[in-house]
Parts: structure tokens; C-alpha cells; sequence
């Protein structure tokens, strides 16, 4: 019996196939491409790009730093958490190796780079979800049935994995595979953003590359001492070695030269193709944060941000890029696990990267506990400290204090929410 269900199943999988790579503009195997600058673009060569090091470690970390929580919808639009939903405390340790932080972490990182991430979902024997266990996108494929069922088969690295995942099948169903998909034209996988965009990528690691070269390789020099005269390979190092311990380093900054034998110092400036070479450096960088959807400024190019834009920016960059990191992983959870039909959802909290300044901060905590949208231990709470006695009441808004007077102004009105005649407004 044994047997004959191996040879069935060995038969069923020969009539499935995998996915084509091209479904996610891939033109090559090994998740890999080549730009025009010969350069090849993965994970690893990329990385070597700080522009693109710095978009991927940033978008990972904030979208870690947004905890995730599972919450019951109330019938009067309210929420309460779902303390006894299995994914309550996965949020927290989602396995026996990482917490919740480094889980998100490490699975944003492969939704930015390879537009997929995949958790492999590990179950008791009742058929309950007890870990999840995340695996790198590039050892993953995707597999389909002639009836339309998807499959993942999954190559794992390390022996630590391998034990992991020892139990699991060869194709593992899609009901025990978490996918969150990026940007996708087909449907079945998302895109990688650095292949998509392998010769941006390629051209900012060759014209790091061959900066490095130069300053390996090439000689410059702040400047010459020139002269009519002819001097002996005596004069010239006995000048040069003067020069070098009287006016070099920071302890001689500001020392005035003294020159002889008609000597004249010439300083040299950048070439025109020196000026252009770090105009296209600085391009580059502009062009990966635009891969990214990164505000320049924070990757290090300040070259067009001012005191008044950065602020916007930076709520730009919560609303137009890290929400839709966070409502990806929220809605995939969702539907996969039938949170819609239980009432319940996912909320990602953003508070961590929206806090102000701490003037502008307490100002909006005035105004809310004012307009009666917060109590004051809310607010108390939400700036890490403790609760007090009387706090947890909701203030009325002025504008509706009626008779009882202005919450503001602390003066009668007359019943319509206005002061009495002859006071000052």
C-alpha cells in the first residue's frame, strides 16, 4: 500500500509544473539577472549598493517596528484584541528562534527584494498553526496542478532549516504556505523591484566600483610647486619634505609658506569629468530611492530637501510606502486564515513612525483630550507613562459645552454655546 501511494504520488507530481519564471519579467534562472553593465543583480551584489542597502534595510526595519495586532470588531464600530486567536501570540514569537520583530523583518526584506515572501506554516496534530517558519524567497517555487491547485516546493539551506522542515512534503499545499505577494502582472508571484530595475542597480554598483578603483589605483594631489628654474634631485626633496612637515595636516592649517627659488604653489581643482562623474553618483543615488519609493533625504541625499518639505515627506513616505508593505501582510493574513468571516481583522500600529517632536506631540494630545476624542489616561499611556486616578473620563468638546460653560475659557455662555454679552472673545 505503501508502495503504490508513493508511485501515485510521484505520478501526480510529474503533471505538475512550475511556474514560469517569466510571469515575474525574470529572464534568467536562479533569481538572478545580468544588467547592461555585466554586473549580476541578486540580493547579495546588491546589497553591495548602499543606496539600495539603506532602502531595504529601512523599509524592513519600519514595517517591523509597526507591531501587528488581531483584533474583534465590536457592533458599535469599536475593537477589542483577540486574545484567545493562536495568532494573538504568534505576533509576538512566531517561532522558537526569532520574535516578532525579527520575523517581519526578515520577511519584508524578501517582499522588497524579491516582491514574495513565504512562510511555511507548521501544524499540530489536531491541524492547528503553532509556528510559522519564514524561508528565503530564493528557495522557493512555485508549482500548479492541472486542476488549478498551486504547490510551493521548497530547497532548504542549512541544517537548521532542514530540521524545520522535515516533516513537510515535497510540495507543500498552498493552505501551509503563507504568500504575500508585491506587484504582479500575473497574478501567482510578485516582481522583483531589482530586477525590474537590474540596470539602475548595475549602473550605481559599477560607478561605486570604479571609484573604489580609482582610489586604489589612481594618484592625486592637492596641488604642485612650480618653477622656472631648474632644480637637483637634492633641492627637490629637501623642498618637498619642508613643505610636507610645515603645511600638511591639521596641527600646520593656517601656517603661512615662505617660498624660494621663484617657487609657486598651484592648487589643483577637479576636472569637469571629476564634477560630472559625482553629479551621476548623486543621480543614482535619486534613482534607486525612486525604485524604492524612498524620500531621498532619507537615504543621505539632502540636496533638495528643506526644513519645510521634510516633515511632508516623511508622512508621504508612511502613507505612500510603508502602508502598503503593512496592508499587504494584513490582508494576505486575513484571507488566509478567514479572520473576515470570525469578525476579527489585522491592524498594523504605525504610531512608532509618526511620533513629532514632543512640543508638537503634547499639543495634539491637548486637542484630542479637549475635542473629547481622548481620555487623559490615553494620552498618559500612549507617551509611556502610567495612568491616574480620574483619568479615564472623556471630556466634553468646548464648542458643545452649552450652559455649562466653555471647557476653554472656563466662562458662562448663554445656553447656545457662546459667551455672555460684554465679555471679550
Amino acid at each position: 500500500m505503501g508502495l503504490m501511494t508513493a508511485l501515485a504520488g510521484r505520478s501526480a507530481e510529474r503533471s505538475i509544473r512550475e511556474v514560469d519564471r517569466e510571469d515575474v519579467f525574470y529572464q534568467e534562472s536562479l533569481w538572478s539577472t545580468t544588467s547592461l553593465t555585466g554586473i549580476r543583480i541578486n540580493p547579495q551584489t546588491a546589497l553591495a549598493c548602499t543606496a539600495v542597502m539603506a532602502c531595504v534595510m529601512m523599509i524592513s526595519e519600519d514595517v517591523a517596528k509597526c507591531t501587528p495586532q488581531i483584533y474583534i470588531r465590536l457592533e458599535d464600530g469599536g475593537r477589542e484584541p483577540a486574545k484567545d486567536h493562536f495568532l494573538y501570540e504568534l505576533f509576538a514569537a512566531p517561532n522558537d528562534w526569532q520574535d516578532g520583530f525579527e520575523f517581519f523583518e526578515l520577511g519584508t526584506a524578501g517582499l522588497v527584494f524579491r516582491g514574495n515572501a513565504y512562510v511555511v506554516l507548521l501544524r499540530d496534530t489536531r491541524g492547528r498553526v503553532i509556528e510559522f517558519v519564514p524561508v528565503n524567497p530564493d528557495w522557493v517555487a512555485l508549482w500548479e496542478a492541472p486542476t488549478g491547485e498551486l504547490f510551493y516546493r521548497v530547497t532548504p539551506q542549512g541544517l537548521h532549516m532542514l530540521a524545520k522542515l522535515r516533516g513537510q512534503p515535497s510540495l507543500i499545499p498552498a493552505r501551509d504556505v503563507l504568500h504575500v505577494k508585491g506587484f504582479s502582472l500575473g497574478g501567482l508571484l510578485g516582481a522583483s523591484r531589482i530586477a525590474l530595475a537590474n540596470d539602475a542597480v548595475g549602473l550605481a554598483i559599477g560607478q561605486q566600483q570604479q571609484a573604489a578603483r580609482w582610489m586604489a589605483n589612481g594618484t592625486r594631489s592637492s596641488g604642485v610647486l612650480q618653477t622656472d628654474k631648474t632644480l637637483n634631485d637634492g633641492a627637490a626633496k629637501r623642498m618637498r619634505a619642508e613643505w610636507q612637515s610645515s603645511f600638511s595636516g591639521l596641527q600646520n592649517t593656517g601656517n603661512v609658506p615662505v617660498l624660494e627659488q621663484g617657487l609657486k604653489y598651484q592648487a589643483l581643482g577637479m576636472s569637469a569629468s571629476d564634477l560630472e562623474f559625482i553629479a551621476s553618483r548623486t543621480f543614482q543615488v535619486a534613482e534607486i530611492a525612486r525604485i524604492f519609493r524612498i524620500p531621498p533625504h532619507m537615504i543621505g541625499d539632502l540636496s533638495r530637501s528643506t526644513f519645510s518639505n521634510i516633515e511632508t515627506q516623511g508622512l508621504d513616505y508612511i502613507n505612500y510606502t510603508i502602508a502598503g508593505f503593512t496592508n499587504r501582510w494584513a490582508r494576505k493574513m486575513e484571507w488566509h486564515f478567514g479572520l473576515r468571516k470570525l469578525g476579527m481583522f489585522i491592524d498594523f500600529d504605525t504610531s512608532q513612525l509618526t511620533r513629532s517632536d514632543i512640543t508638537a506631540r503634547y499639543n495634539a494630545y491637548r486637542i484630542a483630550i479637549l475635542s473629547g476624542i481622548m481620555t487623559q489616561n490615553e494620552a498618559r499611556i500612549d507617551d509611556g507613562k502610567n495612568p491616574i486616578a480620574g483619568g479615564d473620563k472623556l471630556l466634553p468638546p468646548s464648542n458643545t459645552a452649552g450652559a455649562a460653560g466653555s471647557a476653554i475659557s472656563g466662562q458662562k455662555s448663554d445656553g447656545g454655546g457662546r459667551p455672555q454679552e460684554g465679555t471679550v472673545t
